[in-house]
């Protein structure tokens, strides 16, 4: 956060180190706060009636991931600053109901991670697994039996599969069944 806040003050047209003295520190931040084509935006409503300022990047945009083309160019997206992932991931993941009784809906990862990835720069896919792994909703749909071959309701999620997944990895029920099976190999062993 403070890394964000040095860059909206170089952008507002300050230093970007609070009155302190920094030397060549500050004219090379500086520089790379504007090589790098930051800019300040309006942002939410919210955001703007709080007093915080909406740090933005350009990306350039083509051929995303899942091979659907995209108009080339470049395009801005909201910085993410580490102390809000939760709150961004959060509220990418459960989408409200429209329905005053009905449950939220959870998305899966590959949703949730596009919608995040459509607005913001700078968060990380392995934040939205970690997030993911930790959501009681979405782990009551991937119980596991003692052994990890059929999906059982009353089992809690095995805490010692947590403990080898690969965070970079696509999150699936195959690959988590077979870090399951690799970790009860190992214990037998």
């Amino acid at each position: 956060r403070s890394k964000y806040q040095r860059i909206a003050e170089v952008l507002q047209g300050g230093t970007g180190f609070g009155g302190g003295s920094g030397g060549g520190e500050k004219g090379k931040f500086q520089f790379w706060v504007r090589s790098k084509g930051f800019r300040l935006g309006n942002g939410t409503r919210e955001a703007t009636k709080m007093g915080q300022v909406v740090v933005y990047v350009p990306v350039k945009t083509g051929t995303g991931a899942d091979g659907l083309s995209e108009p080339e160019g470049i395009s801005l997206k909201r910085v993410a600053v580490v102390e809000d992932f939760f709150d961004i991931i959060y509220s990418m993941h459960v989408e409200s109901s429209s329905e005053p009784g009905k449950a939220p809906k959870h998305a899966g990862q590959k949703k949730t991670y596009r919608a995040i990835a459509e607005t913001y720069a700078f968060l990380p896919r392995e934040a939205v697994t970690r997030f993911l792994m930790s959501c009681t909703e979405c782990q009551k749909r991937m119980h596991f039996n003692s052994n990890g071959l059929e999906p059982k309701e009353s089992e809690p999620p095995s805490s010692l599969v947590s403990g080898i997944i690969d965070y970079n990895m696509p999150l699936t029920s195959t690959y988590l069944k077979q870090m399951k099976l690799r970790v009860m190999n190992s214990q037998e062993q």
